[in-house]
């Protein structure tokens, strides 16, 4: 064999090669951002909770999201980075840092095991600005072989007077409910919750009551679903509804306490004194 044969031959088996190490990246990366069609999880026991970070935050109470959807409703990808703990509380970020095949990277919390129907707390500050969403709710879907259930609440940093809820049941929406709010839910933290029965949700701001819908109205979610809390940004077409992405980077929403009551449980919450959370060291 010749030299320039064997310097083709070298040549060849070196495109192979890197071909072969493209095709695997792409493997992996696919995989990466590819969301499992059916997920095993624990879907646990429904027991009521009263979970206050100032207490602590315990990795094994919480799920740290790190993945990134390829989606284009979306234009965030989760990274644990931006989940930060700071007794009483903890933040949610949102940045311009590219993750994955997405522009923003945000960050999000999930409660482990499942939860039906109750009370749910939550104290947290949102977080301010054009095109971030801010948001604590329950949902489950097809991903783990359920209908699509979801109760919402949620702060568009472009109006943070008003708190946006919502509800899907077996996927549909008869579409978003608006709240308004005697505040500036980005100034300071307060306590918003919903108490889910079988035939209405109820939405509540500092313990009163702003909202019921009932099954004569809409229909009501059945099956149970993870907590969820998380910070993100959508795409153009989202910006009709929470603006364009004009937010300054390492915006954040803070929460303080999450807690759930089941049906027909008389457990603790946030906001009950004495088991309350605190800010500056004050309960408020």
């Amino acid at each position: 064999m010749d030299r320039l044969s064997e310097n083709r031959i070298r040549n060849v088996i070196a495109v192979c090669i890197v071909l072969a190490l493209l095709v695997a990246m792409s493997i992996a990366t696919y995989a990466r951002l590819r969301p499992s069609p059916r997920v095993i999880v624990d879907r646990g026991d429904n027991k009521s909770f009263n979970l206050s970070f100032a207490d602590g935050f315990d990795e094994t109470d919480w799920y740290v999201a790190d993945f990134t959807f390829p989606s284009t409703f979306f234009r965030t990808g989760w990274v644990e980075e931006n989940v930060r703990y700071h007794a009483p509380s903890i933040s949610l970020e949102i940045n311009r840092k590219p993750v994955d095949h997405q522009p923003f990277s945000g960050a999000e919390v999930q409660k482990t095991g499942f939860y039906g129907f109750g009370h749910y707390e939550v104290v947290m500050q949102a977080a301010s600005g054009s095109g971030v969403v801010s948001s604590f709710f329950t949902h489950t879907d097809s991903t783990f072989g359920d209908p699509h259930d979801e109760i919402d609440i949620e702060f568009l940093g472009n109006d943070t007077h008003r708190l946006h809820a919502n509800i899907f049941a077996n996927g549909e929406t008869e579409g978003s409910i608006y709240i308004d709010l005697p505040f500036d839910a980005s100034d300071a933290p307060h306590l918003y919750a919903f108490d889910w029965q079988p035939d209405s949700v109820s939405w509540f701001v500092d313990e009163k009551l702003v909202k019921t819908v009932t099954s004569a109205e809409r229909q009501i979610p059945q099956t149970r679903g993870r907590i969820i809390m998380n910070i993100w940004t959508g795409s153009k077409a989202q910006y009709g509804w929470h603006g364009p992405p004009e937010f300054e980077d390492e915006t954040r929403a803070t929460i303080y306490c999450v807690s759930f009551r089941a049906l027909g449980d008389a457990g603790s919450q946030c906001s009950d004194k004495g088991v309350h959370w605190s800010v500056n060291g004050g309960s408020l």
